[in-house]
């Protein structure tokens, strides 16, 4: 039997390590004591719980974290999650890469937004803008060497009937020539330059399209997250992370959707 005791010493566990650089009292919104109730929901819930829960480590509960507060695009609870990032120890140009990467999901002015918040909190600590240091790689010269790249990027990375279905979508039949552009930069530049992990790329991934709804699109993911290494437990608490941050009723879509991708692959859908 678990108790709120132990929910709370858990909680301060992890706050003594994420919160040794949160600015001053005075810098910060009030948050604390408005409601007390809520105070209990997050210290247990949240922090205690859900953020100590197996199946996915700090580094990429954080990552799902900062997506969802991305989707979000909300000032505290963006600025508080890219600290905590950082504070993990996750780097600036990791961080940047993966909001990079959502350009593609969720748009540029989410983005835009989100390399904002994310600068000002770098700005905070010397040492973390003397990590902010560019991925020092060239690009290719011409999109069609950038398609190429990329495609023999997805054919690495899921085979060869991953590549025939992204050929195969909706956008390259009606608007072939944005589509090869987007495949272009997406795959053949931004995959391939990016310090993220496929598992961190992964879990930012599934975390934006569950935020976002976006479950036709979520489902086709979950398994290339299953080929490139997620287990089945790390993508259900993926969902469970982010859905703390987004609405609960969204962790029930996606894990629906998951539970049919693992029924196709002999996988239990049961973490």
């Amino acid at each position: 039997m678990t108790t709120t005791k132990e929910l709370g010493k858990k909680a301060a566990d992890l706050r003594a390590v994420i919160d040794r650089y949160l600015p001053p009292p005075s810098a910060r919104a009030p948050i604390a004591g408005l409601y007390p109730d809520a105070d209990h929901v997050a210290t247990e819930l949240m922090w205690g719980g859900i953020w100590n829960e197996p199946g996915l480590d700090h580094r990429l509960r954080s990552i799902a974290t900062i997506t969802a507060q991305a989707v979000n695009g909300f000032d505290f609870g963006l600025h508080h999650q890219c600290r905590v990032g950082l504070t993990l120890g996750i780097p600036p140009q990791t961080i940047k890469a993966m909001l990079l990467e959502l350009r593609f999901w969720i748009g540029v002015p989410n983005t835009v937004f989100a390399f904002l918040k994310l600068q000002e909190v770098i700005n905070e600590r010397k040492e973390w803008q003397e990590m902010d240091v560019p991925v020092d790689a060239p690009w290719l010269p011409t999109l069609e060497e950038k398609v190429k790249r990329g495609r023999a990027l997805i054919r690495k990375e899921w085979g060869e009937k991953a590549d025939m279905e992204m050929a195969a979508t909706v956008t390259h039949e009606f608007v072939p020539g944005a589509a090869a552009m987007v495949d272009g930069y997406h795959y053949g530049e931004v995959w391939s330059r990016s310090p993220l992990t496929a598992k961190e790329r992964m879990v930012s991934i599934l975390t934006a399209l569950m935020c976002r709804g976006h479950m036709k699109q979520l489902r086709r993911q979950i398994g290339y997250a299953l080929d490139a290494g997620l287990t089945r437990r790390e993508i259900c608490e993926t969902f469970a992370q982010s859905g703390w941050y987004r609405g609960w009723p969204f962790v029930e879509d996606a894990l629906e959707e998951a539970k049919q991708v693992f029924a196709e692959r002999g996988i239990r859908p049961a973490p």
